[in-house]
């Protein structure tokens, strides 16, 4: 111990790497973490984290005394002359594990978990630990990890690390002799084999790696007989299912981190996922990279496979003879990929040659009415409750079991076939998948029906709370599709248009307007009433898009069905959205009229609020440059609208006012109404636009000097984050936007603005409204 000289821990750091034969960024792989971060330890410009030091110290293979100085030196500059000063060119020779072993050679490169591997290795070194077993899905990757956890903590078990495949083994009682078997024991006459095997292995420091443990669960008593009886003995299972013994550490394996949707092409090989799939094409293409041509098709295949790394090695086989693009098709329009997705490899056991054999591996090991839950489960298209579990899965006998069907979810969970996740559960794709096929057509046509019937009660009404349509935004889909399918003419009208309030808050305009299609299509009779109000509620989704002649149509349709069935109190409404047309197309004339018409109607029939279609006659009269009659009109609507709640008309008066208020030059006012807006326009991405395009003439005619660039880059970014949505802004404030646009980009040089627009184009729309509400209040 111990080197004369100037040594720092960053150098000494760098002889170990190169001593050892590693990267830069083969040791960060190892220990965690990235090549960047390497190179600033060995460059002195940063110190390690404990959990890093402790990771380094594993990889450079020091123990007892060494390992303590190493870790002192690595958060203490004074202990750094104290680090052992083994010659290098002998610290590749004398670091060679040792210890005896039965790990399989590994054929292909491991792609590190950056956050697992070190996590599992930690929590075997603990004192407290004696039984880890890495609980995950099929294909998850858990029996590769443990054998990269086991070679990491060869120096940390002298008296050797041994491997036990279980898979082979159908009979429970057969396990504790394939374990004695590769730890060398022979069974001799009138002894126990569980004493065999503890008198073996003694007080000696031993690691089990057992591997499969599922399909021979009822072995497990025995080990933990062998826990017991062996002191200094650990052991590391991988399961789908957990062993459920005293003192086990349950670890779940997750999928590799994937990027988002919008990730950029440049950061792709920055995930687990792409890097595993770009090296694993690799070994058949050697020149194969991700670049701007294939990364689109990259990216939606790892999406599609969620980070499942067989999936993802049975993908990457089959570009032997696809393209990228075409298997990118091919996942999203193959009813069941599923099977699609094989080995090459002659040598893989069976239940890793497709998904499908992987999954039926676990689905093999359920009792009947799991089975069968787990089938009915495949027809849910997002996270669903218990309730809705019920409601699909149990028998009509059973129907009021809701206990039963938690019972039956909770044993998916422990078989790692079903995801819990905040009081909901969640089938991943490819078990969701390989459920479908598991059903008869008769079952699969009885369960979609119910899945129907459910959601269709569960619909909120129309021009409801958003959030409550939310997390199950993609089963209500689901259900409308099967109603449309099944010509259900009634309901699906009743279903879409609960539904029209969602795509327009959220911006999934274009995908509303091609149900309401088909919905308004289907042949059938449908209460008048009913069909009015879908036709009143989807007009608003094409006016969005600037279809105003299918909103047109549709709203002047539904005023004639109207009269026709003498329902005028409709007409109201349908006057005030005719007229919110017209304003959108600026031809002000034609929507004065419409708006007078509503307002007389609704003081006659007193179906609608008549603030309405006041506050709309202040913008008429707005557009045409009359300030004194718009401020009067919105202070009329400011006394007739409701006062109470969040609303869709408070969030357009007061962005209004504030944008009146602008043009009278009154910074203050206008701050004001924004403030009293913002609860408003939270909810609704297209109100928010407009809010922010009256915030940016607040920020450019009020922002300090010094403050006046960032107001207006991030003006810039939240307007390039909901350009995104989907939802055009309207021609009366597309002259005041562009103007706005302008003016800020001439107060940023087009460098800048480039890399905050790259910066916003991964902003969610949350986030992009959290980054809208930071700029009013800082103004504040």
């Amino acid at each position: 111990m111990g080197e004369a000289g100037n040594l720092s821990f960053g150098y000494w750091v760098r002889r170990r790497r190169m001593a050892l034969d590693l990267t830069q960024a083969e040791l960060g792989k190892r220990a965690g973490a990235s090549a960047a971060m390497i190179r600033k330890i060995e460059a002195d410009e940063r110190r390690p984290s404990r959990e890093l030091a402790e990771m380094l110290a594993t990889v450079f293979a020091l123990h007892g005394a060494e390992r303590n100085t190493f870790l002192c030196a690595a958060r203490q500059p004074l202990a750094v002359e104290a680090l052992p000063a083994t010659p290098p060119e002998m610290l590749l020779h004398s670091s060679l594990p040792t210890t005896p072993n039965n790990l399989p050679a590994p054929l292909t490169s491991f792609v590190d978990r950056t956050h697992d591997l070190p996590a599992i290795v930690r929590l075997l070194q603990r004192g407290d630990v004696r039984l880890v077993t890495l609980i995950g899905p099929p294909g998850i990757g858990k029996t590769r990890l443990s054998l990269r956890v086991a070679e990491l903590l060869l120096e940390d078990f002298p008296d050797g690390v041994w491997f036990v495949d279980l898979a082979p083994i159908t009979e429970a009682e057969l396990a504790l002799a394939a374990i004695a078997q590769q730890l060398g024991v022979r069974m001799t006459a009138g002894n126990a084999l569980t004493r065999e095997v503890c008198a073996a292995v003694g007080s000696q420091r031993v690691l089990l790696v057992l591997d499969n443990c599922e399909q021979v669960i009822t072995a497990a008593p025995a080990i933990g007989e062998l826990l017991r009886g062996c002191r200094r003995l650990k052991v590391l299972a991988t399961s789908r299912i957990p062993l459920q013994l005293y003192g086990e550490h349950e670890y779940a394996a997750p999928p590799l981190s994937t990027p988002p949707a919008d990730a950029l092409p440049a950061d792709l090989m920055t995930y687990e996922a792409v890097e595993l799939f770009v090296v694993r094409v690799r070994q058949h293409q050697p020149a194969f990279t991700v670049d701007a041509a294939n990364a689109a098709d990259v990216l939606d295949i790892v999406r599609k496979l969620q980070g499942i790394p067989l999936a993802i090695e049975l993908a990457a086989a089959t570009l032997r003879r696809e393209t990228p693009a075409s298997l990118a098709a091919s996942l999203r329009e193959t009813a069941n990929w599923v099977r699609t997705l094989q080995a090459t490899a002659r040598d893989l056991p069976q239940r890793q040659r497709t998904l499908a054999d992987a999954i039926a591996w676990s689905y093999r090991l359920l009792e009947p009415a799991e089975q069968r839950c787990l089938r009915r489960l495949g027809v849910f298209a997002g996270s669903f409750t218990l309730e809705a579990a019920a409601a699909v899965c149990a028998d009509e006998e059973d129907a009021a079991q809701t206990g039963l069907v938690a019972a039956w979810l909770e044993s998916l969970v422990d078989h790692s076939l079903l995801v819990r996740e905040s009081g909901r559960w969640r089938l991943l794709e490819m078990i969701r998948e390989f459920a479908r096929t598991q059903m008869s057509a008769a079952e699969s046509h009885a369960v979609q029906t119910r899945h129907a019937d459910y959601y269709h009660r569960l619909a909120p009404p129309a021009v409801s709370a958003p959030a409550e349509m939310e997390a199950d935004y993609h089963d209500y889909v689901a259900a409308l599709h099967w109603m449309i399918a099944q010509g259900d003419a009634a309901r699906a009208v009743s279903m879409c248009t609960s539904m029209v309030w969602f795509w327009e808050t959220r911006g999934y305009l274009l995908e509303g307007q091609s149900l309401v299609r088909q919905v308004l299509a289907l042949p059938g009779e449908v209460e008048t009433q009913r069909r009015i109000d879908l036709l009143s509620h989807a007009a608003s989704l094409f006016w969005q898009v600037h279809d105003f002649a299918g909103a047109t149509a549709m709203t002047e349709q539904a005023i004639a069905e109207a009269n026709t069935d003498c329902l005028p109190g409709a007409l109201p409404s349908l006057y005030n959205s005719l007229g919110r047309i017209l304003i959108e197309q600026g031809a002000l004339d034609r929507a004065e009229a419409a708006l007078r018409q509503s307002l007389t109607l609704a003081r006659q029939v007193g179906a609608l609020n008549p603030g309405f279609p006041v506050l709309q006659l202040g913008e008429v009269a707005f557009a045409r440059g009359d300030l004194a009659e718009a401020a009067r009109r919105f202070d009329q609507a400011d006394a007739l609208l409701p006062g109470d709640g969040v609303q869709l008309p408070r969030a357009i008066l007061h962005t209004d006012r504030a944008e009146l208020a602008l043009a009278r030059g009154d910074v203050t006012t206008a701050r004001r109404e924004l403030l009293q807006a913002l609860p408003h326009v939270r909810t609704h991405v297209r109100r928010l636009r407009y809010w922010l395009v009256a915030l940016a003439g607040l920020l450019l005619a009020d922002a300090a000097p010094a403050r006046s660039p960032l107001a207006a880059f991030e003006f810039l970014a939240v307007e390039a984050a909901l350009n995104r949505q989907g939802a055009p802004i309207s021609p009366l404030y597309q002259p005041l936007l562009a103007r706005r646009l302008a003016q800020a980009k001439t107060q940023i040089d087009p460098e800048t603005q480039a890399v905050h627009w790259r910066a916003a184009q991964r902003w969610t729309w949350q986030e992009a409204v959290a980054k809208a509400e930071a700029l009013l209040l800082d103004q504040a």
